[in-house]
């Protein structure tokens, strides 16, 4: 067979008195290809310690059986499991991926994304920094290189012109204050994300209709910005610093409601007869907090495998249901928790 090092796609098939294309379908765990001929070719390839080309696979099939994911962090259990997801369902279907972080900044992010395209990738999933302004460019450049585009979890303004993966951020914010309300809570504050990507504008949304609906009135002060851990201390000091508080605040995301809380009680509040507070994320670590934090579970597993089965879809040109935008809602759960209960 010639130079372990160096063998081809066209040696296995040789040795195994087939063809090459029948070869490749088997590496790709092709179903037309019989269980016990993919096992045998994957059995030589090992042995062989055959690598695929994936410049040669792309010059034979226009792909190169890669896609790309931007996160904003990697360090966040949230962006973790969906990225875990995704590759489960990438891997599945014989696609490798490459994962790239933002940060939370713009330009790495436009950096990301050209670097992407410049390694040819086949598709690109991403969720947007909190300093994104317009994906617009995004969306045109992905276009010009022919790679699909898929948005999940944070979209941009214009999400309805684009494939989007998220929740329903709009009832995530209703939900919640309803639950605010349930405990007596007459007084809801809100930590508001960036007002330039959709979620965070539904969430708010989401969260002064329900106000408008229980005929509770808001203060422009108890509306606060920010999302991050640092925010959450500086939200409860401008809270506690108030001489009509609010009794319950949603936070759109959990870090701000973890250092509020802990602030909150600090000063001596009592958590939640004081103020009751419920979050977005459901991170792993809510449950074992000195006040364990009321949360919204995001389903996020669902989301990154949602994601990869679109993105997929759109590479293989294979779903005539795509012909248009295709918008997947992830179904959302109220975990309900000593600071809410």
């Amino acid at each position: 067979m010639g130079d372990k090092n160096k063998v081809t796609i066209y040696d296995l098939a040789q040795k195994l008195g087939t063809t090459a294309s029948t070869v490749s379908r088997a590496l790709q765990d092709n179903p037309r290809i019989s269980l016990k001929t993919r096992e045998a070719v994957k059995k030589l390839a090992r042995e062989y310690n055959y690598i695929p080309d994936p410049i040669a696979h792309h010059l034979r099939t226009g792909r190169g059986n890669v896609l790309g994911i931007i996160v904003p962090r990697i360090d966040r259990n949230f962006f973790a499991s969906i990225i875990s997801a995704f590759q489960n369902v990438a891997q599945q279907s014989g696609f490798q991926i490459i994962i790239a972080a933002s940060n939370e900044s713009a330009d790495d992010e436009f950096a990301a994304l050209k670097s992407l395209i410049l390694k040819k990738v086949d598709g690109i999933a991403i969720s947007l920094s909190v300093n994104t302004q317009n994906a617009a460019d995004y969306a045109g450049l992905c276009q010009s290189h022919n790679i699909p585009l898929v948005f999940f979890d944070r979209l941009p303004i214009d999400w309805q012109d684009y494939d989007t993966i998220s929740n329903d951020n709009y009832q995530i914010g209703y939900d919640a204050v309803i639950q605010l309300h349930r405990r007596g809570c007459q007084k809801i504050g809100h930590f508001a994300g960036p007002q330039n990507q959709r979620s965070y504008i539904d969430r708010f949304r989401g969260y002064r209709k329900a106000l408008d609906d229980l005929h509770l009135s808001s203060r422009p002060e108890w509306i606060i910005p920010g999302i991050t851990i640092e925010t959450g201390y500086d939200a409860a000091q401008k809270i506690l610093a108030m001489t009509d508080r609010p009794d319950g605040i949603f936070s759109s995301g959990d870090f701000p409601a973890i250092t509020a809380m802990d602030t909150f009680r600090k000063k001596g509040l009592i958590i939640p007869d004081d103020i009751a507070i419920i979050g977005v994320a459901n991170e792993p670590f809510d449950a074992y907090l000195a006040t364990p934090l009321s949360s919204v579970e995001l389903n996020q597993q669902r989301m990154g495998e949602q994601t990869a089965k679109i993105l997929i879809a759109r590479v293989k040109d294979d779903d005539a249901a795509l012909d248009t935008p295709a918008h997947t809602i992830i179904k959302h759960d109220m975990i309900l928790r000593e600071s809410l209960i």
